[in-house]
């Protein structure tokens, strides 16, 4: 996938027809309301924001798609007319605010570069820690996929040791638990470790 950031304002996103297969998308099978381009845009949106700081959740955005032979573009713009800015008197005159509650904890996903690196970090962890995480492999990439909270706050500090790089946004942790291989959760996790302790 190649990302440009043509502007603050707008984005162009080229993915080839080998990097489309590889996400289980057909270009002609994605419909206005079908829950498979749904899937797919957000997928995108997480991408751009993560490597670019761009927020595409910021005002109104608008998506054109061109398909081609080799792949599909993808310009993602943001519509800055018509945007209603506050006045800090009208500021002055709200009366309340509803607060989001802010969830406990999200799920982090860990890559990693090598089968060795992966191995290093689940023999350092500890059991009670490696017990809520999952392991999985997508393609040649093994990652380790863990809730991001205070109980966990050791563990995920020794898999930085070892991680090549992370995510913690929602979309991309739910397309490596629908696509990547399971490879080991829980107490089979906390089993992995401990062979490899042995062999080491």
């Amino acid at each position: 996938m190649r990302i440009e950031k043509l502007n603050k304002d707008k984005i162009k996103v080229t993915l080839t027809t080998a990097e489309l297969i590889n996400l289980d998308i057909d270009v002609k099978r994605l419909s206005p309301d079908s829950k498979e381009l749904h899937t797919f845009l957000f997928h995108i949106m997480e991408t751009i924001r993560e490597e670019t700081g761009f927020n595409p959740y910021n005002g109104q955005v608008v998506v054109e798609a061109t398909p081609s032979q080799d792949g599909i573009s993808i310009l993602v713009k943001r519509l800055n007319k018509g945007i209603k800015k506050i006045t800090e008197e009208q500021f002055k005159k709200v009366v309340s605010v509803k607060p989001k509650k802010k969830e406990p904890g999200t799920e982090c996903v860990f890559y990693f570069e090598t089968f060795n690196d992966m191995y290093g970090a689940i023999s350092e962890m500890d059991k009670s820690i490696l017990a809520k995480a999952s392991l999985f492999k997508l393609n040649k990439t093994y990652c380790i996929l863990i809730r991001n909270d205070n109980e966990n706050m050791r563990g995920i500090n020794v898999i930085r040791e070892f991680t090549e790089r992370m995510s913690i946004y929602p979309l991309q942790n739910e397309y490596i638990k629908e696509h990547a291989l399971l490879v080991a959760k829980g107490q089979k996790l906390v089993e992995m470790a401990e062979n490899v302790k042995r062999l080491m």
